[in-house]
């Protein structure tokens, strides 16, 4: 996992990493550096991915 230093390089990361690697990067900033704002964003992504698989899983006949 890679530390992002500005917006830039968090934004451009985003659409490329998993639920699991989005995962440890906000433990890791919340852990750590704490910024408020990463963090909020990280987790709007994990979100987002999140929901997606669940509801893809579900549309498939799975369970919560």
């Amino acid at each position: 996992m890679e530390v992002k230093n500005d917006w830039v390089e968090l934004n451009v990361a985003l659409p490329g990493l998993s639920e699991s690697e989005l995962k440890a990067m906000i433990n890791f900033e919340c852990s750590t550096k704490k910024r408020k704002s990463f963090i909020k964003r990280m987790h709007q992504r994990y979100s987002k991915l999140h929901n997606e698989r669940e509801c893809k899983e579900l549309m498939e006949g799975g369970l919560l």
